[in-house]
């Protein structure tokens, strides 16, 4: 039995009932759209990246995006269709999707996941208990990729820099409450200023504390 022949028809029908759906209540907003591309691009990138490492049929493939979760493909579908719903600017198609994603996909998984414990026995069981299906919560394993150490950032004083810098957002935010608003008392521009003030504030108070704690670290070292 091949793998190619799982639910195919299904997947595919989906994205395109998903597609259609999506360009016939398509409403332009740049912000919808500007995020629904990023998804879409992640998603791609993803299923690339899954391909290229895939060892189809042969071996348990465990490289790669494989390292985090079991099937990165059909996550990767999941993004690429997503971002497609969000770039409509409809909410509804987003959630709708997620229901539909589970139905079509989740028994796909399931038979995939039968095939894979019977050609690979103990090795595939042993790798089903150790990655997730398609949550990847394991993405701190990439901190163990190359010669990364959080030794060197404590030493070099980054993470207390790197707080000074999420902070500078917050300071547009408080310039285009005070200078660019139409109206300044609308409820709108006051959360505005209030939200960028307390994110600024807050942020630089842990960067502060967190310099101190770098510096001391540095200083026992």
């Amino acid at each position: 039995m091949s793998l190619r022949r799982l639910g195919t028809k299904p997947r595919g029908l989906l994205r395109d009932i998903t597609l259609v759906i999506a360009l016939i209540l398509f409403v332009p907003d740049p912000r919808w759209m500007a995020i629904g591309a990023g998804v879409f691009v992640v998603g791609l990138a993803l299923h690339i990246w899954s391909k290229g490492c895939l060892q189809r049929n042969w071996a348990v493939t465990t490289n790669g995006p494989y390292r985090f979760v079991r099937h990165p493909f059909y996550l990767a579908s999941f993004l690429v269709d997503e971002g497609i719903c969000i770039g409509s600017g409809n909410p509804w198609l987003c959630g709708l999707y997620v229901i539909a994603f589970a139905a079509v996909y989740w028994p796909t998984i399931r038979s995939e996941e039968a095939y894979l414990k019977g050609a690979f026995g103990d090795d595939y069981e042993k790798y089903a208990r150790e990655v997730s299906a398609l949550a990847p919560y394991r993405l701190h394993a990439l901190l163990r990729l190359g010669s990364f150490s959080w030794h060197n950032i404590v030493r070099e004083r980054e993470m207390s820099r790197a707080l000074r810098l999420l902070a500078i957002p917050a300071y547009f935010g408080v310039v285009a409450a005070v200078f660019h608003a139409p109206q300044w008392d609308s409820v709108r521009n006051m959360t505005l200023f209030s939200v960028s003030v307390a994110t600024a504030l807050a942020l630089n108070a842990v960067s502060v504390a967190t310099q101190r704690y770098e510096r001391s670290r540095r200083l026992t070292a």
